[in-house]
């Protein structure tokens, strides 16, 4: 039973680590709206910038340990705003590309909360200027990440404001109960060289005949595994 085990936690790590290196590290995806929408723009004095309906692309261009940074782009290549955002956790994970929106009155732009990329449970929230999050957070009743300095970067500390119009510190249990429920979104597409030939050309992953052969190679081993166990069990 012991062996049967190690061959089986050998196989699903190994599975894990195909299903990893298949995934381009910065997320490229494409995602067409239908209405006009807000981001963050740290570089707009109001902080929040509204793009109309159409097709942009989303680029994890950054990755610290507790910051994301992601880029937007029209189809040409325009750079529209590079956005500060931080981990966004979802149960779930979907085979598409996700887009959270908040709530908002009708004939209004809605406001991006966040990019969940297929396969990922962890996505990324967008950060809203205080006085924005603030709006957000009493007209979706969600409490939204917010930073209140004139720019923000990596080192810019991140607050929450909650819809009881109080400010809390930033932690991924704020946001826990809400996301549980959260199943409003606009389905993307990962961009690729063939769908997309003027994106530009992904980064390389892992030639998926090196994940055949880890896996050929781990079948083997459980294969004998289980022949020794079965032998080691008939001799006793």
């Amino acid at each position: 039973m012991r062996t049967a085990r190690i061959a089986f936690t050998l196989l699903a790590c190994l599975a894990m680590a195909n299903v990893l290196a298949a995934q381009p590290s910065n997320r490229k995806t494409k995602v067409t709206f239908s209405g006009p929408f807000e981001i963050p723009n740290p570089h707009v004095k109001s902080g929040v910038m509204t793009l109309p309906a159409g097709t942009y692309i989303f680029t994890l261009v950054e990755t610290p340990a507790d910051r994301h940074v992601v880029r937007v782009t029209d189809m040409q290549g325009k750079v529209l705003s590079t956005i500060m955002a931080i981990p966004d956790y979802r149960l779930n994970a979907s085979s598409k590309t996700v887009m959270y929106f908040s709530e908002s009155a009708a004939a209004t732009p809605v406001a991006l909360k966040s990019w969940f990329y297929p396969g990922d449970n962890t996505g990324n929230r967008f950060i809203y200027p205080k006085v924005k999050a603030q709006a957000l957070a009493a007209q979706t009743n969600q409490p939204v990440p917010s930073y209140s300095s004139a720019e923000i970067n990596k080192d810019t500390p991140v607050q929450v404001q909650m819809p009881t119009k109080t400010e809390v510190a930033y932690s991924p249990q704020v946001f826990q109960d809400v996301d549980a429920k959260d199943t409003a979104g606009a389905d993307g597409e990962a961009v690729t060289s063939a769908s997309n030939p003027a994106a530009g050309t992904l980064p390389k992953t892992a030639s998926p005949l090196a994940g055949y052969a880890m896996t050929g190679f781990a079948l083997l081993v459980a294969a004998w595994l289980f022949r020794r166990a079965g032998i080691a069990a008939s001799a006793r």
